[in-house]
């Protein structure tokens, strides 16, 4: 049941999971139960481990790309399932969420030039639209896009405001 509303929140675009992770994980799961062992948790190599950091890296270049769990497992040289639990596992992050996550960062370094507008920072970063842009990184800064770049002139303000408040 979890698993389910987990798949129906990333297909709403309200996660930080990709549905095709979602699936993935699904898969396992369902390998788990029908065959009635659970895997075990194998510790990764220094090649898994180099492996997993290359393909961050390799995201990190192409985060302004579309890119799915099964293009950056090809990248890697595994399977998507291989890959997902490997990524996981070294990183802490599934690959799509070191995805958004990198996004972010290079959405907050265009945000200190005020000749870009918002909008084109979101699509310039690899968001399909601006409202998920927004709420992503609202979600992620705990301010808006906007007020990120009046902090980043020096408009230290706001978050005195923000911290005010919780």
């Amino acid at each position: 049941m979890v698993l389910g509303e987990l798949a129906q929140t990333a297909a709403d675009g309200n996660s930080d999971i990709g549905l095709d992770e979602v699936g993935q994980i699904f898969a396992g799961r369902f390998v788990d139960v029908v065959s009635g062992k659970a895997r075990k948790q194998a510790t990764p190599t220094a090649r898994d481990r180099r492996r997993a950091v290359e393909a961050a890296l390799w995201i990190d270049e192409n985060s302004h790309a579309e890119l799915d769990l099964e293009q950056v497992a090809r990248q890697a040289g595994l399977s998507p399932f291989h890959f997902l639990r490997l990524f996981s596992a070294v990183l802490g992050v599934t690959p799509h969420q070191y995805l958004v996550r990198s996004r972010l960062r290079h959405a907050a370094r265009l945000l200190t030039d005020d000749e870009i507008a918002v909008t084109d920072i979101a699509y310039d970063v690899g968001f399909g639209d601006l409202s998920n842009f927004v709420r992503t990184f609202h979600r992620a800064a705990g301010v808006s896009p906007t007020k990120f770049r009046q902090a980043s002139r020096g408009e230290r303000k706001i978050f005195q405001e923000q911290l005010a408040l919780h």
